[in-house]
C-alpha cells in the first residue's frame, strides 16, 4: 500500500492555492490550483476526504471531476486500491514526507544532469546545415 501525501504548497503571495499530491516513492502526481470557492473542497477533490459538502452546487461538478481524475491517476500509478491518501497540514513534520521529497529532488537533479545541451560548435553546425541546404536556397521563377 503506497501513501500519497497531499498538502498545500502555496506561498503567501499566491492568488490560487496549490495542492500537491506526492507519492511516498517521490513521484509528484499532480499539483491542482484551487480558488477561494473550490479550496474548501480540495481535500475531497484530492481524495483525502470521502464526502463533499453539497451546499455549493455551482462548484460540485468541477470538484467531482477533479476527484475522478485524481483517483484514476492514483490507480494508474499504484494499482487499483493500492494507495492511501494522507492530508498533511504540516508536511515538514512528517519524516516519511521528507523522505519522499528528498527522493523527488534527487530525481529532478538527475534528470537535469541528463538534459542534452548543444554547445556553440554543435549549434553552428546545425545552423550551417539548415541554411546551406538545397531547400534553403532561394528559388527563382521564370
Amino acid at each position: 500500500m503506497k501513501t500519497i501525501f497531499i498538502f498545500n504548497d502555496s506561498r503567501p503571495t499566491d492568488h490560487l492555492q496549490s495542492i500537491v499530491a506526492l507519492g511516498e516513492d517521490g513521484q509528484r502526481i499532480d499539483c491542482i490550483r484551487f480558488d477561494t470557492w473550490t479550496l474548501p473542497h480540495s481535500r475531497f477533490a484530492m481524495g483525502a476526504e470521502h464526502v463533499m459538502n453539497e451546499d455549493d452546487v455551482a462548484i460540485a461538478a468541477p470538484v467531482r471531476m477533479t476527484r475522478a481524475v485524481m483517483l484514476r491517476r492514483y490507480d494508474a500509478l499504484y494499482g487499483v486500491g493500492n494507495w492511501l491518501p494522507m492530508w498533511l497540514d504540516a508536511p515538514q513534520s512528517n519524516a516519511s514526507f521528507r523522505r519522499a521529497l528528498q527522493i523527488m529532488r534527487e530525481r529532478q537533479a538527475y534528470a537535469t544532469q541528463l538534459t542534452p545541451a548543444f554547445g556553440d560548435l554543435a549549434l553552428s553546425g546545425i545552423l550551417r546545415a539548415i541554411f546551406n541546404s538545397p531547400a534553403a536556397a532561394p528559388r527563382t521563377t521564370h
